[in-house]
């Protein structure tokens, strides 16, 4: 898996400059290198507490989809010089009928990878399969309880058994497609913590590729923190131990949570320093003054001379991080 190697290399590069720098290279040597997180349909299906979907007037606000014949014009802006496409990033993809034609898209333009994150409630092993079928790298999941009762209560609106049924026709699925990997996020909080050591009694059964434990951040939901103290983190450390090491056992890639009293300022950090990370949605465009309708990212980029603005963005001071 190619794709999580780079990425761990890039969780251990903390210097801004090294990392700017080789965007640059990138960019001039015309590389690929954007990373498009493309949320097609502003809405979703669930009220996760942890989710700014739980919130009744943020729902009012994200709202939008992308037109069916707007696909292929924003195709040809960006595909060709993206790296990864991620589908479903802060809204629910499988709200949206025209996911296969992104993926097929994808592969023309020859994106190297091209996952969807989703919650799973509305996939059928149908929907599984023409999306594979397209070229699909990658599912990932996103699960918040062990249980039904604390699944079902964090993810309102949910459904643990669709859940259970979309992981069983997913491991039948991916027999047929042995490059696909299904992946499994799990976010942790103070109410969901005890059980999480059961984890693989429940989901051991499932074809998964990739664990990754991520620590809850305040994105508007009514969870807005997780409540730690001395257990809480005790609980945490012997969690992670055993799933670390169960994780290794069944050949699965693991990744550890990031510091959860400082989950929001990493993840800010993150996004607000990498030139590579590209958002797309009904709403919103990357870049404010790139009329994607119109142009594609080399001739923003060479009108804009933004290979002169990344350059620069090298000698910026940054903070280090995670």
């Amino acid at each position: 898996m190619k794709i999580y190697k780079l990425q761990q290399i890039n969780r251990l590069i903390r210097s801004s400059f090294l990392r700017n720098t080789v965007i640059w290279l990138a960019h001039v040597t015309r590389q690929r290198y954007l990373m498009v997180y493309f949320d097609p349909v502003l809405g979703c299906n669930l009220r996760c507490l942890s989710c700014y979907f739980s919130n009744e007037e943020k729902r009012k606000q994200l709202k939008g989809i992308i037109d069916k014949a707007d696909i292929k014009k924003l195709a040809h802006a960006i595909f060709g010089n993206t790296y990864k496409l991620q589908i479903g990033c802060g809204a629910e993809p499988t709200l949206y009928k025209y996911n296969p034609e992104i993926i097929r898209l994808g592969r023309e333009y020859g994106v190297k990878y091209i996952a969807m994150t989703t919650n799973a409630n509305l996939l059928t092993e149908d929907d599984i399969i023409e999306l594979l079928e397209a070229g699909l790298d990658e599912i990932t999941i996103s699960i918040h309880g062990v249980t039904a009762h604390t699944y079902e209560n964090l993810m309102r609106n949910a459904s643990f058994d669709k859940l259970i049924s979309a992981l069983k026709a997913l491991t039948k699925v991916k027999a047929d497609f042995p490059s696909f990997k299904l992946r499994l996020n799990y976010t942790i909080n103070h109410l969901n913590i005890d059980e999480l050591s059961d984890f693989f009694d429940v989901y051991g059964d499932f074809s998964t590729d990739i664990l990754q434990l991520r620590a809850l951040r305040d994105i508007g939901g009514e969870i807005k923190e997780v409540k730690t103290d001395e257990l809480f983190y005790q609980k945490l450390n012997t969690v992670i131990l055993k799933l670390e090491n169960e994780c290794k056992s069944r050949n699965i890639t693991f990744i550890k949570p990031d510091d959860f009293e400082r989950a929001n300022e990493i993840n800010d950090q993150k996004v607000e320093e990498n030139p590579a990370y590209c958002y797309v949605s009904p709403k919103s465009f990357w870049k404010e003054d790139f009329d994607w309708r119109k142009e594609t990212y080399r001739t923003y980029t060479k009108r804009t001379k933004y290979g002169l603005s990344l350059f620069k963005s090298i000698f910026k001071p940054h903070q280090s991080h995670e």
